[in-house]
């Protein structure tokens, strides 16, 4: 026979409206639903927790607390309302929470998502007691914040709430109608202190945020001068990258003694004719060359620009007293020279590279040095 007395458990739960509210009684807290939850006398402990701020902060600022910290403190309410279908099965479960806790019957009068509009009624609501019981009157500011808060995330937009019913003054209920606006907590603080009317904690706050704005200011201009610095090494990799391909787009052989090559792929614009005719006649000087071949076997269409292009070359070639010569010219290409009527006349051209260095070969010493 066990004479020992059957302890409680040391998790105690309840169900209570379908939330299971349940206490760990060795940490001394209790979650409903899951939710880390704390309960206070409201009436004692709560109000004079409350009156003790509004003395300190002032009626306005006091609400305008509230109502900022009711905005910021829905994140466990949201998640409840979003595992539901519609914001209105959500805030029906969200409301077994308020009334199981004693903040009040919720109720959602309307919500009208064209008009962005929402209206909601908080039934016996502890801040709303409270305020009768002490003969103030802040309005609902932390409740009024949570369904500005549920607007504004179904909304997508700014929102400020408009309290129309009082419990402290004598009415059934608080009324609060939530509507879009351009008005916002931050901006009514600084009215305060427009006014005149900051406090130590508003100043401070001012501070902090000139201070961010500085630093987030700073990291700008810091970001700003790195990407500047950042685009200038590219540019300076790209400058390099284009003298590099203007090199490989111009190369120039040394096929034999006195015989150089230029082996021309793709399309010869005024910009390229300059660069390779300045090259060209460089290295026809430090190598004393007699002959420069322009292959054109990579040229597979051509025009009257880039004919006269060639001609240039040529011509620039035999002002040096070397020969100019083309090699490579394929059957379409000689047919759109014949069209275009381009003067080849004194220009040795022929059908592949190996046939024109031969001929440069072939060629006696003394007609080699001739101009």
């Amino acid at each position: 026979m066990d004479t020992h007395p059957q302890r409680p458990p040391e998790t105690p739960s309840l169900e209570v409206c379908g939330l299971e509210y349940r206490w760990d009684l060795a940490r001394g807290s209790f979650t409903i639903g899951g939710v880390p939850g704390v309960a206070f006398f409201r009436d004692s402990s709560l109000a004079r927790l409350l009156v003790g701020f509004l003395t300190t902060l002032g009626p306005h600022r006091f609400a305008l607390m509230l109502l900022a910290e009711g905005q910021r403190s829905i994140d466990d309410d949201w998640s409840i309302i979003a595992a539901h279908p519609s914001f209105e099965a959500g805030f029906a479960e969200l409301a077994k929470y308020a009334y199981t806790a004693g903040w009040g019957r919720w109720e959602l009068v309307s919500i009208e998502r064209e008009a962005r509009r929402g209206v909601f009624r908080v039934h016996n609501g502890w801040e709303g007691a409270i305020q009768r019981a002490t003969a103030l009157n802040w309005g609902v500011g932390l409740v009024a914040g949570k369904f500005t808060g549920f607007c504004q995330k179904l909304f997508g937009c700014t929102c400020w709430p408009r309290q129309t019913r009082f419990l402290a003054d004598g009415d059934a209920y608080d009324e609060i109608v939530v509507e879009p606006s351009s008005r916002t907590v931050a901006d009514e603080l600084d009215a305060l202190a427009d006014a005149g009317l900051a406090t130590n904690a508003d100043l401070q706050r001012l501070l902090a945020d000139l201070k961010t704005s500085a630093a987030a200011r700073e990291r700008a201009l810091g970001e700003r001068d790195r990407m500047v610095e950042e685009l200038q090494d590219k540019l300076h990799i790209i400058a390099e990258q284009r003298v590099a391909i203007a090199a490989l787009s111009t190369p120039i052989v040394q096929l034999w003694d006195e015989v150089l090559a230029v082996p021309i792929v793709g399309a010869i614009d005024t910009e390229r004719t300059g660069r390779l005719m300045e090259k060209l006649l460089a290295s026809i000087i430090d190598t004393k060359s007699r002959f420069a071949i322009l292959d054109v076997t990579g040229v597979e269409a051509i025009d009257a620009g880039t004919a006269d292009n060639f001609v240039r070359i040529i011509r620039a070639v035999q002002l040096l007293g070397a020969h100019g010569v083309l090699s490579g010219i394929v059957p379409g290409v000689a047919q759109t020279l014949v069209d275009l009527g381009v003067d080849l006349s004194g220009v040795r051209t022929f059908a592949n590279l190996r046939e024109a260095l031969k001929a440069c070969l072939a060629e006696p010493a003394r007609s080699r040095r001739h101009a």
